[in-house]
């Protein structure tokens, strides 16, 4: 018996989940961007008090990332710049992009496949194949089961964030199947049907023939799947090398790898936060005082995902727009704010020129550890339940519930996803 494969991608990523979290996008064109060159951050907040606001945002440089379904359907694409867009659309409404909110409905939707599928492998921020051979059984179920999983996403994502599912034997033949009906579609690809589905498809919609390949293939005269087929296996090796010559060898015959590598409780590769201030900070209390705050911050998650960080990296941005950063290795590993601060700060003012004014400050943590280090002087019993106090007053009340007395001054105002807060 062949595995069922599932592959889901969802419909105009980026935009959907604007839409969902802003009622006055849906159903109108717009376009979400990155950030353009010297663009204010977008998560720029407040400190002492003042507040920046989306409105001073400057996308006059920026790409489209994603469009809206509205606006695609009126000739706005993926990549153009934000100038061409506002050409083709008047006044089209260019919406920042956030990483964070997009990372959230990620979390969402790989959260429901890894409570009920057999494996899942996470392709992109938006896409992720799961192995469903076990809970489907059979074709019937797998599409009862592509069903249920759109009906749950709705329930914790949102009816905007549609996505198209495909399920085959493998996982070439399930993402070709996702991307055969958009948006919202469900297709099944049974292996018996498989040479005739992908001879339907062009060259251009196979996971892995970029442009420069299918350059290549049409210049051997290669420009359907069907002449893709036929061509002899040496001859595709001898032009493209072994790995890619049996690539375009088996992906013409619909034979593709059925292997779903779990990624389920892998490590953050980093935890950090940044923060853009609405001045430019000029003295060393201030940087003292900001990069502090975010440290305890950055100790927070750590502690809440139990990890123990061995290296601290910081970095500023300055208001002319040049940077510094800098990293340490800690003497132990660590989940303590103070700890991470103390090694940043101590890499990061000697190379800090406070005359350029600094915009941003930033600090990560690194190269994590799941053991619990032993117990120093700075880290006694009572230190640490004073911190596992304040960890729980700030999961309840919010990451400004408590300050340390030399960052009372310092107000870091809580970013909102549209599902959540920071603390949350």
């Amino acid at each position: 018996m062949s595995r069922l494969i599932l592959h889901i991608d969802f419909n105009s990523f980026f935009a959907s989940v604007e839409a969902q979290a802003n009622p006055f996008l849906r159903g109108k064109a717009f376009a979400v961007a990155g950030k353009g060159k010297g663009r204010i951050d977008r998560e720029a907040g407040a400190i002492q008090g003042r507040r920046t606001s989306i409105a001073d945002l400057s996308h006059s440089r920026s790409v489209v990332t994603t469009a809206s379904r509205e606006a695609k359907n009126l000739g706005v694409k993926t990549a153009m710049t934000t100038w061409e867009a506002q050409r083709i659309i008047p006044n089209l409404p260019i919406i920042p992009g956030d990483p964070r909110k997009y990372a959230e409905v990620t979390h969402r939707f790989l959260k429901i496949l890894h409570e009920h599928c057999d494996a899942v492998e996470q392709f992109s921020v938006d896409e992720a194949f799961a192995d469903i051979t076990t809970v489907a059984g059979d074709k019937f179920g797998a599409i009862l089961f592509a069903q249920i999983l759109r009906s749950n996403i709705i329930k914790s994502i949102g009816e905007t964030c549609t996505a198209s599912i495909g399920i085959g034997p493998n996982k070439v033949l399930a993402k070709l199947a996702s991307e055969s009906v958009k948006p919202n579609g469900i297709t099944f690809v049974d292996i018996g049907d498989a040479e005739i589905f992908v001879a339907s498809r062009s060259l251009s919609d196979i996971c892995g023939i970029g442009r420069r390949t299918e350059k290549r293939l049409k210049s051997l005269g290669i420009f359907t799947i069907l002449q893709l087929r036929s061509a002899p296996i040496d001859r595709l090796i001898a032009e493209f090398g072994p790995h890619t010559g049996q690539f375009l060898w088996d992906v013409s015959r619909g034979i593709g790898d059925d292997t779903v590598t779990d990624s389920e409780g892998d490590d953050p590769k980093s935890v950090g936060h940044s923060y853009t201030f609405p001045h430019g900070l000029e003295t060393e209390n201030e940087i003292h005082n900001n990069l502090l705050a975010l440290a305890d911050m950055v100790a927070q998650r750590l502690r809440n995902q139990n990890l123990f960080a061995t290296h601290v990296n910081v970095f500023a941005r300055y208001e002319d727009g040049g940077g510094s950063g800098t990293s340490a290795t800690l003497p132990e590993a660590t989940n303590d704010g103070l700890t991470l601060f103390e090694y940043g700060l101590r890499s990061l003012l000697p190379i800090l020129d406070l005359d350029r004014g600094i915009r941003l400050l930033g600090i990560s943590a690194t190269h994590f550890a799941h053991h619990i280090p032993s117990l120093i002087p700075e880290h006694s019993d009572r230190y640490r339940r004073c911190i596992t106090a304040l960890d729980a007053v700030a999961k309840r009340f919010g990451t400004g519930a408590w300050h340390r007395a030399s960052t009372l001054n310092t107000i870091f105002l809580e970013r909102v996803s549209g599902w959540h807060y920071d603390h949350e």
